[in-house]
């Protein structure tokens, strides 16, 4: 069975509010605030009054600072610094969402993720909703959201050179409002360019990557995860790989790429010819290694073609 497969980064997560695991680390929390055993706070009522208020607040402002987060990278690409994207952007989502009166309203744009979620104006797709979870995937961001009657899950991407205000969507420099070209139609025109990313005005938001750093693509098999970094050091390899275990530990690969296809499949043959038999946990120092004595023996450093990487 092939277990080679991307890695979450689960940015909120409704659920953890709720679980055994958030009440242990917020006792934690207020053991440390008073200076006392984790244990004492576990075994006073009063004390974990405290913890359920903490968890009940956060669940509110955990999300509020992932939407805020969001709106922020937004804000920053509107000022048309970054040439992927002009300074007219917007926000478009696309997925299915299950309610008992209309079954699917599955494409909507907004002119931030705030509007998005509250299901204002005409990104209605999540009005009333409970967000459950956010997740980015390699670039893809997700929201997972439930309602009394129903559920919804949205793909979310950034569409560039599209607005929508009070005269209809923009496109260019023609407006398309009731009367030059329907909704339905400028759905159809929508929905072309949004799966169409590499022709069109749509792009992954890379939220992760922007906000907090992390890795530019992400795979794991089994309890091994590869991460894949663009650094600047290198602007004809600009991509490295660090390999960590279910411990935290984490290693350099020692080896840089041309593309991220390049490093995900380098991370691919290498789990396969490492890792395959009895999914084995390598400790990274070992992995980095192995990396390295393969990189001497092709007498290359991870760069032109990934697969001719033996290891």
């Amino acid at each position: 069975m092939d277990l080679f497969m991307p890695a979450e980064r689960v940015l909120y997560d409704r659920a953890y509010y709720l679980s055994d695991e958030a009440e242990k680390d917020y006792a934690s929390e207020v053991a440390e605030e008073h200076g006392i055993d984790v244990g004492e706070v576990l075994s006073s009522d009063e004390l974990m009054d405290e913890v359920h208020d903490a968890l009940e607040r956060h669940i509110d402002i955990d999300l509020d600072d992932e939407i805020g987060n969001f709106d922020s990278m937004l804000r920053e690409l509107k000022r048309g610094d970054d040439p992927e994207h002009p300074a007219e952007i917007s926000v478009v989502a696309k997925g299915t969402v299950e309610r008992w009166d209309k079954p699917s309203r599955g494409l909507v744009i907004a002119d931030s993720l705030l509007s998005l979620v509250s299901g204002t104006g005409s990104a209605d797709a999540l009005k009333d909703c409970q967000i459950d979870r956010i997740v980015d995937m390699n670039g893809e961001f997700h929201i997972e959201a439930s309602h009394h009657d129903g559920s919804a899950y949205l793909d979310v991407r950034l569409i560039s050179g599209v607005s929508l205000d009070a005269n209809g969507f923009k496109l260019g420099s023609e407006y398309y409002a009731p009367g030059k070209m329907s909704i339905g139609d400028f759905h159809i025109l929508l929905d072309n360019l949004y799966d169409s990313p590499d022709v069109g005005p749509c792009s992954l938001p890379r939220l992760a990557e922007r906000a907090y750093g992390t890795a530019r693509e992400s795979y794991r098999f089994g309890e091994t995860r590869f991460d894949i970094y663009q650094v600047a050091a290198s602007p004809d390899r600009p991509y490295t790989v660090k390999i960590s275990t279910g411990g935290g530990a984490c290693g350099d690969a020692g080896l840089q790429f041309a593309s991220v296809g390049e490093a995900k499949e380098w991370c691919y043959q290498y789990s396969l010819r490492e890792l395959a038999e009895g999914e084995k946990r390598p400790e990274p120092a070992a992995a980095a290694a192995t990396a390295k004595r393969a990189a001497w023996r092709t007498g290359g450093d991870g760069a032109g073609d990934a697969g001719a990487i033996k290891l």
